[in-house]
């Protein structure tokens, strides 16, 4: 590895580092004025992308214990965002689902962040892009590997 690899590496961590901390706060700033709390914001995110899931497969995807979680849909189903449904082949299964009009109102707070997001896109050649997107998806699959890791230490 060349000295400029190293230390282009460790710029790239740095920004990565910096990346998922300017993640935090903008997903932050959008639940306080949705009134929830940014864990609730997340949640509903993997409902949305991932699809109806168990209080156990959401504790599993986020971290949280199912104490957490149950609290979390509780007040997602408060207000109004999730309703639970049996599992029509295992009615002692309850399925948390995303109610998708709630989701849509909370789109118009993401349009500025896609706005930009867009913007910066538009100076990256469609090659570049792809080499852009396959860092964000081996990144997010090592993200996962790790969580777990972490999760699963005893110490």
């Amino acid at each position: 590895m060349t000295k400029k690899h190293r230390e282009l590496a460790a710029a790239l961590t740095l920004a990565a580092q910096r990346t998922a901390t300017d993640a935090v706060m903008v997903h932050g700033a959008i639940a306080d004025k949705l009134g929830l709390h940014v864990t609730d914001l997340r949640c509903l995110n993997l409902l949305r992308l991932d699809g109806p899931a168990t209080a156990g497969e959401l504790a599993q995807r986020t971290g949280l214990t199912t104490g957490a979680i149950t609290r979390m849909i509780d007040r997602l189903l408060k207000a109004g965002y999730v309703r639970r449904e049996h599992d029509e082949l295992d009615r002692r299964r309850v399925i948390v689902t995303a109610v998708p009009e709630r989701i849509d109102e909370i789109a118009p707070h993401y349009e500025v962040l896609a706005r930009e997001f867009g913007k910066v896109m538009n100076d990256y050649s469609d090659e570049q892009m792809e080499v852009l997107l396959d860092v964000f998806q081996r990144l997010h699959e090592t993200s996962a590997r790790v969580t777990a890791l972490l999760r699963d230490r005893t110490s």
